[in-house]
């Protein structure tokens, strides 16, 4: 009986190894991948983590690289068209004006899309633009990377006029203060003018 007891002892406590070893060897391995991960799957891994915790903290997603260079390319090449076309509409004259309003909202999105949602892969685009214009190159990358340049000085160009508008509003700002200042000034001293009459006239009327 004892020796029984003894066997069953021995196959529970060798069964109990058994799944302390595969329990271990399990953790070993997921803590071998981890380890053997190369720093691309680290960062795929480490983006995915992020994304997903500001999706739940903020409801946003944030973009990804090639989803921010194809809504620059959208920008740059609505921009660029639009300027070329306005530029020979004027030249030709007429009745006929280039709306933006209208080529911004209603014929570029037809051909290509919104810029932040293209129909067309970014290369296709850029290839595109490079048949229309010298300034952008005609390999693929580095056709991307005109457009993209061309976005970043229109941006920088937007800002700086925006800046000198918002200048130049608070100068006038300042002259129309200046302007209210003088005027309030001319006020007082008129006032103060009627006021010295009226003692003038309440002297005389002492007097007499």
């Amino acid at each position: 009986m004892a020796i029984a007891k003894a066997r069953i002892n021995n196959n529970r406590n060798g069964a109990n190894a058994k799944t302390s070893a595969k329990t271990n060897g399990t953790s070993a391995t997921t803590k071998s991948k981890v380890a053997n991960a190369s720093p691309q799957e680290e960062a795929l891994a480490l983006l995915k983590e992020l994304r997903n915790l500001i999706f739940k903290e903020y409801g946003v997603k944030l973009q990804l690289r090639d989803s921010r260079v194809s809504t620059k390319i959208g920008h740059a090449a609505r921009e660029k068209l639009g300027l070329d076309i306005a530029a020979q509409v004027k030249k030709k004259g007429g009745n006929k004006k280039f709306d933006w309003q209208k080529w911004n909202t209603k014929l570029f999105t037809k051909l290509f899309g919104q810029p932040d949602a293209l129909k067309y892969a970014p290369q296709v685009v850029a290839i595109f633009m490079s048949m229309l214009y010298d300034t952008i190159s005609t390999d693929p990358e580095q056709a991307i990377a005109d457009l993209v340049e061309f976005n970043r000085a229109s941006l920088e160009r937007r800002n700086s006029f925006q800046e000198q508008e918002e200048e130049e509003l608070d100068d006038l700002d300042d002259e129309l203060d200046e302007d209210l200042d003088e005027d309030e000034e001319d006020i007082e001293d008129e006032l103060d003018e009627d006021l010295d009459e009226d003692d003038e006239l309440d002297e005389e009327d002492e007097d007499e």
